[in-house]
């Protein structure tokens, strides 16, 4: 299992690079342009990614004592902060999507094998408690960012943008 989610997790990190380069290539108003998804525009969606990345690695946090979480000085940040942080500022959601993504490859490198199949309980943001596998917890994050990804590649075809986030093989050696 932790083979599977350390190279789901590299392929998260390096595809948010190749997402986030394209993003840096776009005009204000094409990001902000209101595409009809639910998170409205191209910055909107990536800073909703950036957001629940860093949200998720709270919760994992609050799992268990992990050594790269307990030193993340982006854990010790509230989510409001971040969030209010991101609106219009694409240098800093560069930052942070980088910044989750590596932490979250390392949380899921450093995670010992027996963590995987424990349950955990966790507040869903509303307010609902549920208990999950660890693993699929795991890979709710990792698809969640898949699932963006394709997203705003549909979005960026629909603009005449080249782009090329939807395949695992192409990240992968």
């Amino acid at each position: 299992m932790k083979e599977v989610l350390a190279a789901m997790a590299a392929y998260n990190a390096k595809a948010f690079d190749a997402l986030l380069d394209i993003l840096a290539t776009l005009s204000s108003p094409l990001r902000a342009k209101d595409t009809g998804a639910y998170f409205k525009s191209i910055d909107g969606i990536a800073e909703h990614m950036a957001w629940a990345q860093a949200l998720w690695l709270k919760r994992f946090a609050s799992f268990g004592r992990y050594a790269c979480l307990e030193d993340s000085p982006l854990l010790a940040r509230s989510l409001d902060e971040l969030k209010a942080e991101l609106k219009g500022d694409s240098e800093g959601l560069r930052s942070l999507l980088r910044d989750t993504s590596d932490l979250l490859a390392r949380f899921i490198d450093e995670l010992p094998e027996e963590e995987f199949e424990r349950r955990v309980r966790y507040r869903t943001t509303d307010g609902n408690e549920l208990e999950r596998t660890f693993w699929h917890t795991i890979m709710q994050v990792l698809n969640h960012g898949t699932h963006h990804r394709g997203e705003l590649s549909a979005i960026l075809d629909m603009n005449g943008v080249k782009n090329d986030l939807n395949s695992f093989v192409s990240y992968m050696p």
